[in-house]
């Protein structure tokens, strides 16, 4: 997770010129989550595409976006306080990062949009096209965490083999 040093460095990049925001994107390019990459990707495009905001000639120093917050000076105390409230907001990141990979764990088997799942036609990846089954889904993954539900739908009683090929996870509860 990102301290409250890089949050406020990444700011300073943003609010600071094109030369820093390059560096920026280079930056996004390489990190560890596909969703931060794929967004420097398209903001890289939109810079070399000449669509960036310019930036306003004045004379008084850029400002971040967002003003630093010091936890510790809001004076709050026990569940509210700086220490509790940082523990709380680490622990939100990290359900987060969870939840983004399951995203895009499902949203592979199924064959759609990580991003938008096929609802959003301003999205960058699919334009909202991108629904279940709008490309090939990864069949393991399919057999992984699709399978089981439709068995569980199939019922014990249907002959009906599913149109999918089961043997993973027939192996695995076999196995």
């Amino acid at each position: 997770m990102a301290t409250t040093e890089e949050i406020a460095r990444l700011q300073g990049m943003l609010a600071a010129g094109a030369d820093a925001q390059a560096e920026l994107v280079g930056q996004l390019a390489s990190h560890p989550n596909p969703t931060v990459r794929m967004l420097a990707e398209m903001w890289s495009k939109r810079r070399e595409a000449g669509e960036a905001v310019e930036e306003e000639a004045s004379e008084e120093p850029p400002r971040p976006a967002v003003e630093p917050l010091d936890l510790d000076d809001l004076g709050l105390r026990g569940p509210l306080s700086g220490p509790a409230l940082r523990r709380r907001l680490t622990e939100l990141e990290l359900e987060v990062d969870r939840l983004q990979e399951i995203n895009e764990t499902l949203a592979a088997a199924l064959g759609a949009c990580p991003v938008c799942w096929g609802d959003d036609p301003e999205c960058g990846i699919c334009h909202g096209r991108g629904g279940p089954g709008s490309r090939r889904p990864d069949r393991k993954l399919f057999e992984r965490l699709v399978t089981p539900a439709l068995r569980r739908l199939r019922g014990p009683n249907q002959p009906h083999r599913l149109p999918i090929d089961d043997r993973a996870t027939t192996e695995r509860r076999e196995g």
